[in-house]
C-alpha cells in the first residue's frame, strides 16, 4: 500500500495536540530514537458476521486504488493531513437521534487522541480515519455518527460483549453503547480477533521510543536489537505509554503471547510502566523528568514530541 510516510514524519501537530495535553512552560526537549522496533498492521473492526464486511473491504480496495473511493485515495488523505490541508469534519452527530431508524446511520466508535488517525480540531473530529469514516458513510448513503470513548471500550462496544484484552490489567470492559465499526488506529491482534472481525489492512505501523533530548543511552544504536539492548540497561527506571495502545503492550509485554517476539516486554527491567489517557500526556511527563522512556506508534509519537517541544 502506497503512503507518503516521509511527509507524515515531518508534520507539526502542535495545534492538534493542544486539546489533549496541557501546554507547559517548563520541561526539557524530547527526541525520538528513529528506529522501528516492531511491525504491525492497522485495520478497522466490525461485529462478528457483520453484513458490512464485504462492502467495507471493497471500499478499502478502492481507497488503495489509483481511482480512489469517490476520487479519494489513502495517499491523498495522509498527504492532506501531513500538509495541514485536510481540515476537519465540522458538525457531526455523536449519537443516533431518539426514535430514529438505526439503519439510516453509520455509527463509528473511536478514541480521538491518536493523531494523525483521529484527533480533535477544537470540538471537531479530524484525522485520516475520520475522513475515511465520512467517505464510508457517504458511499453507504447513511448519516455519520461518531462516538468518542476510551480506547479500551472500543472493542467491547463494537462486539457488544465485555472485552478485557485492551485494558492494562485484563479486566473486562463493558460495551459503551453500540457501533457499526471501530476506527481508531487499531492493531490487528489474534486476541481482538476473538471478539470482532477485522477488515482488510489499510496501514502498516511500527513502534518507536522517545527519551529526553540529552539522554545518551541510545547513542550509537543502529538496529532494533541495539535499542532493545539499551532498553534492558534501564533497570529501575519508569516508562510510559498510552493505555490500550500497542506502545504499552510493547513495554509491558503481550500476556496473550500472540503478537510475536518483539512483544516480550520489559516488566523485569522497569520499576513501573505507567499508562496514560493519551500519548501526548505520556510525552509531557517524559519532558518533565517523570519518565525515562515513552513508547508509541512512530507517527503519533512524532506528533506528540513536536507538540511538547513546540510548547517549551
Amino acid at each position: 500500500m502506497k503512503k507518503l510516510l516521509a511527509a507524515l514524519a515531518s508534520v507539526l501537530m502542535v495545534a492538534v495536540l493542544a486539546v489533549s495535553m496541557v501546554a507547559c512552560s517548563v520541561g526539557d526537549p524530547v527526541k525520538i530514537i528513529e528506529i522501528d522496533l516492531t511491525e504491525e498492521e492497522y485495520a478497522f473492526i466490525l461485529p462478528k458476521e457483520s453484513p458490512l464486511k464485504d462492502t467495507i473491504n471493497g471500499y478499502i480496495d478502492q481507497l488503495n486504488s489509483e481511482e480512489g473511493l469517490n476520487g479519494v485515495t489513502i495517499d491523498d488523505l495522509f498527504t492532506a493531513d501531513a500538509e495541514g490541508t485536510a481540515g476537519n469534519l465540522g458538525e457531526v452527530l455523536t449519537e443516533v437521534p431518539a426514535n430514529a431508524d438505526p439503519d439510516d446511520y453509520f455509527v463509528v466508535a473511536t478514541n480521538a487522541d491518536f493523531a494523525p488517525f483521529e484527533y480533535f480540531q477544537g470540538t471537531y473530529f479530524a484525522g485520516v480515519d475520520m475522513q475515511i469514516a465520512k467517505l464510508f458513510a457517504q458511499a453507504l448513503g447513511q448519516t455519520l455518527v461518531i462516538r468518542h470513548m476510551n480506547f479500551d471500550a472500543i472493542v467491547s462496544t463494537v462486539s457488544g460483549t465485555a472485552f478485557g484484552g485492551d485494558s492494562d490489567d485484563g479486566t473486562a470492559v463493558p460495551p459503551n453503547g453500540t457501533a457499526d465499526i471501530g476506527m481508531a488506529g487499531m492493531t490487528v491482534t489474534p486476541l481482538r480477533a476473538e471478539a470482532v472481525d477485522f477488515t482488510k489492512t489499510y496501514y502498516k505501523a511500527a513502534q518507536r521510543v522517545a527519551v529526553l533530548a540529552d539522554d545518551t543511552v541510545f547513542d550509537g544504536c543502529e538496529t532494533k536489537e541495539d535499542v532493545v539492548a539499551a532498553l534492558k540497561t534501564l533497570t529501575g527506571e519508569v516508562a510510559g505509554a498510552a493505555q490500550g495502545q500497542t506502545g504499552y503492550t510493547y513495554l509491558a509485554g503481550d500476556s496473550s503471547n500472540t503478537m510475536g517476539p518483539d512483544f516480550v516486554g520489559y516488566g523485569d527491567v522497569f520499576s513501573e510502566i505507567k499508562s496514560y489517557d493519551t500519548i501526548g500526556n505520556a510525552v509531557q511527563d517524559l519532558s518533565l523528568g517523570r519518565l525515562r522512556v515513552v513508547a508509541g506508534d512512530k507517527y503519533t509519537l512524532a506528533a506528540a514530541v513536536e507538540g511538547i517541544n513546540g510548547s517549551l
